[in-house]
């Protein structure tokens, strides 16, 4: 797989093809001059001189369109562990200053890698929060399950937040008789089972697959690469040190 492979805009119109529960979600690609203005700006502090008014207008008017708050990332993140800064897009005036969060997060873990030039914003989807983590600017925890399947074939799962994460981030549960094997756990297991082959099956070859519970049920939201997602510890499809 190449870095193609790695974009929403690549795996996303194939499992919304197939009919799979995923977010409404507006695909933007940015303009070259677009993109190089956004970088001289957030990484140099040039003036842009208006060269990114057309893109902020055009994801403004997908978010009023999602309605506010929404989620934005890029082709290849969100940066959600600094979430009010970030992905959680709560009205409109601070889309720039998110934007350049995003890109930022972007350059510093990936430096190498490709540019921020496509930005998607997502409706905001009406999750069940048992709690927040205030070190990762208040980002809300949910339950969801990450799969991991070759094709079709399940080749397992996992519960997405370790304790290790949800500690890490100085997590603040909603209710004292909080329990973290329960939140682990869920009755809809065949049910998601069933959605991960299935979105292996629409885009072909090794991936995870994110599943989220919301109020109206169960939606995919993100995908990559098999050989880039992290196995829980003990996993034998894991890698191997």
């Amino acid at each position: 797989m190449n870095d193609d492979m790695t974009r929403l805009s690549y795996w996303f119109p194939k499992i919304q093809a197939a009919g799979l529960p995923v977010p409404k979600t507006e695909i933007i690609k940015s303009e070259d001059d677009e993109t190089q203005a956004f970088y001289e700006l957030a990484l140099d502090g040039v003036d842009p001189k208006g060269k990114m008014d057309s893109l902020v207008c055009r994801i403004r008017k997908a978010g009023e369109m999602m309605g506010f708050p929404c989620f934005l990332r890029t082709d290849h993140t969100s940066a959600k562990h600094d979430w009010e800064r970030t992905c959680y897009l709560k009205e409109s005036s601070d889309i720039s200053n998110h934007m350049a969060y995003i890109l930022n997060f972007w350059e510093m873990v990936n430096w190498m890698a490709p540019r921020c030039d496509v930005w998607v914003v997502r409706e905001f989807l009406p999750t069940i929060p048992i709690g927040a983590c205030p070190k990762y600017s208040n980002m809300p925890v949910c339950k969801e399950f990450r799969f991991f399947v070759d094709g079709p074939e399940v080749k397992c799962w996992h519960p997405y937040w370790p304790l290790k994460a949800l500690n890490e981030g100085g997590a603040i549960y909603n209710s004292e008789d909080f329990s973290y094997e329960d939140f682990c756990q869920t009755p809809d297991i065949n049910e998601l089972r069933n959605l991960a082959s299935a979105a292996g099956k629409a885009v072909g070859g090794e991936w995870s697959v994110d599943i989220l519970e919301t109020r109206r049920g169960w939606y995919i939201t993100d995908m990559a690469e098999a050989y880039k997602s992290w196995h829980w510890e003990g996993c034998p499809n894991g890698k191997k040190n």
